[in-house]
């Protein structure tokens, strides 16, 4: 078996709801040991709580959450209380065998626990350490508090949504995925300069920042020719047809997007070229884009008799970027990402086997990131921490329970009701039940998945 590319490597992770442990989950999912730590006084809410099974609390709601499985799959759980003096005195004797310390705290949190780089430097002086926040550690914003939607705010939405609507967010997280990305990216970084020169180091990401990387273009736009991008919508600025359009079926749609002439004679070919497309108006690129109204109407009376995944066979057939807009439906069941094993199937306890995606979406032909294993219960790796590498005797580490320093269950009543915007989506109306979802699942991986336990 191919080694593991992150072997020997323990990261000791300290983030908390998306944007840190999706980020810390790639180190994971590449085989790095991920030690996450938590306090029973403060769990990771609300991802511990969200996206319970319809109806179905059950016993320890907190180790239910289909959020938390997905965003620390392979990774080993503690908990430890750092206001305590005898908590923090443990943390850092796990620092002084590990490779990486994570955080998203606010930026002042970690000085007040009296764990901050400078502190940690003395325990271990190569240790690398990475602090992921919204606005940076540093800067008159430094203290500000930020979820993705802000981080999108401060960097992005004014570029996207429709012209005559107002600026529209990703709606998916997409902050914190880029945030949590970048982290990762950055832990790796530092983790190769160490292994050339020896040395540790301090790694500050900031989540707007990380955010605007991706908006360079219109960045360049101004600082070239003084012009403010517009919100475009479907629109591409030289690319016509581009959009997506209405196919047959209920909310189903495909993607299409026409980068040269020779693609537009292409997709009017697939389209059995009708008489329109040889209308002078289409004829070049700067024409479609003067004429996309009439060109997306016609366009999409042609894709509206038609299933979506035929016109995207059809096009791509005939060279013309196509693809259908899948709902996470049609995702999980996709033949693609089921022949490439990007979904793989996780037995977490209390849950049953679930299909995961993978989050590193790279495959290596001399490495592996090995088995994945599923999210850690509350406190389920104590004793493999505290027992087997701090070498803590089984009484040692029953009094830390018995003064609440660690534990396997919150200290204070987890609600229910806080978790589960699922079934209040479903009482609004917005999303529906799939009464088959289990059986299609269980036919598309070939593995019995049954109700959660």
């Amino acid at each position: 078996m191919a080694k593991r590319l992150l072997e020997g490597v323990r990261v000791v992770d300290l983030t908390r709801a998306y944007a840190g442990p999706i980020g810390i989950r790639v180190l994971a999912d590449m085989g790095a040991e991920v030690i996450k730590v938590e306090a029973i006084q403060r769990i990771d809410m609300p991802v511990r709580m969200i996206s319970h099974a319809e109806n179905e609390l059950g016993d320890q709601p907190w180790n239910r959450g289909g959020y938390f499985h997905r965003l620390n799959v392979n990774k080993k759980g503690i908990t430890l209380d750092l206001n305590q003096p005898k908590g923090v005195e443990i943390f850092k004797e796990l620092v002084k065998i590990s490779d990486v310390v994570t955080e998203n705290y606010s930026p002042r949190a970690m000085k007040n626990f009296g764990l901050d780089y400078e502190e940690l430097k003395k325990i271990r002086p190569n240790i690398i350490m990475a602090s992921m926040s919204g606005y940076g550690q540093t800067g008159p914003e430094w203290n500000y508090s930020a979820y993705a939607g802000n981080m999108e705010a401060v960097a992005l939405p004014a570029l996207t949504g429709f012209p005559e609507g107002m600026p529209g967010g990703s709606g998916t997280g997409y902050g914190d995925w880029c945030l949590g990305m970048a982290g990762a990216t950055a832990v790796l970084l530092a983790l190769f300069y160490r292994q050339r020169t020896g040395k540790g180091q301090y790694v500050d990401v900031a989540g707007r920042e990380a955010v605007l990387c991706h908006v360079g273009e219109a960045i360049m736009n101004f600082t070239m020719n003084g012009r403010v991008t517009p919100r475009m919508g479907n629109r591409h600025p030289s690319m016509a047809p581009h959009g997506v359009y209405r196919c047959k079926g209920e909310d189903s749609w495909v993607a299409i997007a026409v980068g040269s002439d020779e693609e537009w004679r292409s997709l009017a070919r697939a389209m059995g070229d009708p008489a329109w497309a040889k209308d002078e108006r289409f004829s070049t690129v700067l024409g479609r884009l003067k004429h996309q109204d009439e060109l997306d109407r016609l366009i999409g009376e042609w894709t509206k008799e038609r299933d979506h995944y035929e016109v995207m066979h059809l096009l791509q057939k005939a060279g013309v970027a196509a693809g259908a807009a899948l709902n996470p439906k049609e995702v999980l069941l996709d033949p693609q990402l089921r022949a490439r094993d990007f979904f793989a199937i996780i037995d977490q306890p209390l849950v049953g086997k679930r299909p995961q995606p993978r989050q590193m979406a790279a495959k290596f032909s001399k490495a592996s990131g090995g088995p994945l294993g599923p999210a850690p219960r509350l406190g389920e790796h104590n004793n493999y921490v505290l027992g087997e590498l701090l070498h803590m005797s089984k009484e040692e580490i029953a009094k830390l329970e018995e003064e609440k320093i660690i534990g396997t269950a919150p200290a204070y009543r987890a609600r229910g009701e806080r978790g589960l915007p699922l079934k209040i989506m479903q009482e609004q109306g917005v999303i529906g039940l799939d009464p088959n979802y289990l059986e299609e699942m269980s036919r598309a991986f070939g593995v019995e998945i049954g109700p959660p336990r």
